[in-house]
């Protein structure tokens, strides 16, 4: 008997229910999916804006690798001028360097040949002037004797018109 509800009751919960059932229908049902509705919207935009966010997250990605890319290789060619500056700068300093020291020698050289030439020429006063100082006493000696000048001199001539 427990388990059997009564007639009245049953009546009465069903007019509540649809009583219940109409104004909810009529007054919450409508606010309530267009709440849903609302709802489901701004979901779809979010997972729509995400995903744009996403495409743009891996575009950028991708740009920052081609950019780091990029900046490795001009890091590597600036490197390899700068090495090829540097060996333009000691290949230039070198050849300047050996061209100063060839400069020298030469300098060296005629300095040396200058020095040479000066000192034959002096050698060359010098036996000149020690040869007539001889000469002159040679010559004093020998012409004291008159005939032996005469005799010289007639040879000298002699010698002159053999040559």
């Amino acid at each position: 008997m427990f388990l059997i509800p009564h007639l009245g009751t049953i009546i009465w919960t069903t007019i509540i229910f649809l009583v219940v059932y109409f104004l909810l229908a009529k007054f919450a049902w409508k606010p309530l999916m267009q709440g849903m509705d609302e709802r489901e919207s701004s979901i779809e935009t979010a997972l729509n804006d995400a995903a744009t966010a996403r495409k743009k997250l891996e575009q950028l990605e991708s740009d920052q690798k081609t950019i780091i890319e990029q900046s490795r290789n001009e890091k590597e060619q600036l490197i390899k001028e700068g090495i090829e500056h540097r060996d333009k700068i000691i290949t230039d300093a070198k050849s300047k360097a050996e061209a100063q020291v060839q400069k020298m020698i030469d300098d060296a050289r005629k300095k040396i040949e200058v020095e040479r030439e000066a000192a034959l020429v002096e050698m060359k006063d010098q036996i000149a002037t020690l040869s007539i100082e001889i000469a002159t006493k040679i010559v004093q000696v020998e012409m004291e004797d008159k005939k032996r000048h005469e005799k010289l001199v007639a040879k000298l001539i002699d010698d002159i018109k053999l040559n």
